[in-house]
């Protein structure tokens, strides 16, 4: 699908007029028709505001589904499509994914810089992402983050108990 007639539908499924979105974008509203008709291309700029305004990724916006960059570097299929339904999540929701992400991202940097200083188990690596994913997530319900952190172990859980073949985890 073409730019402009993406950029058409996301404006419309946002419940925008091009006029609203030409103000919140910071351009001219005779320029965001031109935009839409494709008879223009916005700068890099304008797609990084159009891509905040509406609530979407530049590639989104940029590229049809086939050729989007993570697609092209995520070579776990799975990872991918789950990194895809983030996208349809509520916004609590993909603040505690990315508070998650971050979390383990961080674990690893820091293992990277310091080799062999990583000695500890499965449960203390967990025990130091929920303490961080606490810390991040105080706009959560104590309930909340029990259901979020269960939801996640079951999850690795059972993934690990899928990988030794069925054998339960910690044998």
């Amino acid at each position: 699908m073409a730019f402009a007639n993406k950029l058409t539908e996301i404006r419309k499924t946002r419940n925008l007029t091009q006029q609203e979105l030409a103000e919140k974008v910071g351009v001219g509203i005779s320029q965001m028709r031109r935009y839409e008709k494709g008879s223009s291309s916005p700068t890099l700029e304008v797609i990084k505001n159009l891509a905040i305004t509406l609530g979407v990724s530049t590639d989104e916006l940029i590229f049809d589904n086939s050729e989007r960059v993570a697609a092209s570097r995520i070579l776990d299929k799975e990872l991918l499509q789950q990194f895809e339904t983030v996208s349809s999540l509520t916004p609590h929701d993909i603040d505690a994914v990315k508070t998650v992400l971050e979390s383990i991202i961080l674990k690893n940097r820091i293992e990277a810089i310091i080799p062999g200083q990583h000695k500890r188990s499965w449960e203390e690596d967990m025990r130091e992402v929920q303490k961080n994913f606490r810390k991040k997530a105080a706009n959560y319900s104590e309930q909340e983050i029990e259901d979020i952190i269960d939801e996640a172990v079951t999850e690795v859980r059972a993934e690990e108990q899928s990988r030794k073949g069925g054998r339960s985890v910690g044998t």
